[in-house]
């Protein structure tokens, strides 16, 4: 019998360093219950898998050979529009950020985190939601009159998750975190973790620009 917590599909992880690479995949074989890994050393092996192969999750690097850009993570997406795709870089250069979670990418993770904040950012994406780093919110830029009069059109195009619109719907509606969280069913403390997440996404300086922008946005 297969423990409740194993990891039922296939986790791609592409690096072009082979000693990360094999690290990443004992650390997820030993906390995610991984059994089976694919690995690519570069942009070209990933297409090759994602063509040939049934992968669930796409743990990828930013720089590695021939991922020039953003757009090759669009190309990902559109030939596996089901599969997760994770950016795990080292870089925290905000137009690295916002444009890959522009192309499609479901989560971006910087590097330089402990092995148990890892799991916990890909267990979190896996779950269906999108994870964005909160230094993002301190490299935004300041706000400017043009993006006051007309926020949406500075926003990235990012779609956000069922959960993300459900609690931005009551957010639009001037709930309390406690009455959202009992509207949708779930923890108050989880709420907070996707109101987070939604201002730094919608690059919002506080809840009620983040109203503001959700009306916008959802109707």
């Amino acid at each position: 019998m297969r423990r409740k917590s194993e990891f039922q599909g296939t986790v791609l992880i592409a690096d072009d360093h082979e000693i990360f690479r094999l690290g990443l995949l004992q650390l997820l074989r030993r906390s995610l219950k991984v059994k089976r890994f694919l690995q690519a050393a570069s942009f070209a092996q990933v297409m090759e898998h994602l063509r040939d192969e049934d992968v669930s999750l796409v743990i990828l690097d930013l720089k590695m050979p021939g991922l020039t850009a953003s757009t090759e993570i669009r190309r990902l997406r559109l030939l596996r529009p089901d599969t997760r795709m994770v950016v795990l870089s080292g870089s925290e250069c905000r137009e690295d950020i916002l444009g890959c979670l522009s192309a499609g990418a479901h989560g971006y993770i910087v590097k330089n985190q402990q092995t148990g904040q890892l799991i916990g950012r890909l267990r979190y994406i896996l779950s269906g939601e999108m994870y964005v780093p909160a230094s993002l919110a301190e490299l935004l830029p300041e706000s400017t009159e043009a993006s006051r009069s007309n926020p949406i059109a500075q926003l990235p195009k990012i779609d956000l998750s069922k959960r993300q619109r459900q609690v931005l719907k009551g957010l639009t509606e001037g709930k309390s975190n406690k009455e959202i969280a009992q509207a949708l069913s779930i923890a108050e403390g989880t709420v907070k973790i996707h109101i987070g997440a939604l201002f730094r996404l919608l690059r919002a300086a506080n809840r009620a620009h983040a109203a503001a922008l959700g009306k916008q946005l959802i109707g």
